[in-house]
């Protein structure tokens, strides 16, 4: 009877510990610092839209793409709060309405967005999570406009343009242990796909050594 105490109560533990270690997949308490690259945000989405209902000549000649970095920190075992950081460049044109050849003026646009983020991860394997994402923040727009027509040629006006901008990632893959790669589906500020690397810091995993 003492041996069979002793098993159960051995067993009790082990299976305690395996399990206790087994949570470490989900991050909990641990810092994770990424850098992403992402294409075709909601904005550009919007204006695209907006450009072939009411044409008003614009087009996009250049765009950088949006460069994030993402600092979140893991609450609970499966939920992270996070703030993100990123910068958009892009260049362009307007054309003159009544003579298409004729380039009216050109501009160049900055974006740089601020946000808040809140990151589930809801299926874990080994190496694998898979995980959804939203966020929201300021977005602080500045647009430079220099005009090619007479008599005003050469003259810049600037332009500045504050609002709140958001991001839904609907799907999101990372693999890898403290450095990772990763690869998101969503609409807003970072893009319809968005990709990049992060590092985990804390505590090592027991599957992640």
């Amino acid at each position: 009877m003492r041996n069979l105490f002793t098993s159960f109560i051995l067993l009790t533990f082990t299976t305690y510990s395996f399990i206790s270690r087994g949570q470490c997949p989900s991050n909990k308490a641990q810092l994770e610092i990424a850098v992403s690259y992402g294409l075709v945000t909601g904005s550009q989405v919007s204006d695209q839209i907006s450009n072939n209902e009411h044409s008003d000549g614009k087009t996009t000649t250049y765009n950088s793409g949006n460069t994030f970095l993402t600092v979140r920190y893991f609450l609970f075992n499966r939920l992270a709060l996070g703030f993100s950081g990123g910068i958009t460049n892009e260049k362009g044109q307007y054309t003159d309405r009544t003579n298409p050849a004729l380039i009216s003026s050109t501009y160049k646009t900055s974006f740089t967005t601020v946000a808040m983020e809140l990151y589930y991860v809801y299926q874990f394997r080994k190496h694998l999570e898979v995980y959804t994402l939203a966020g929201f923040g300021p977005s602080f727009t500045t647009t430079e406009t220099t005009s090619n027509v007479s008599p005003t040629s050469g003259a810049i006006t600037t332009a500045k343009e504050d609002k709140i901008k958001a991001q839904y990632t609907s799907l999101g893959i990372h693999y890898g242990g403290r450095l990772g790669g990763f690869v998101e589906i969503g609409i807003g500020y970072k893009g319809l796909i968005n990709g990049g690397i992060s590092y985990k810091f804390g505590s090592s995993c027991w599957w992640k050594q």
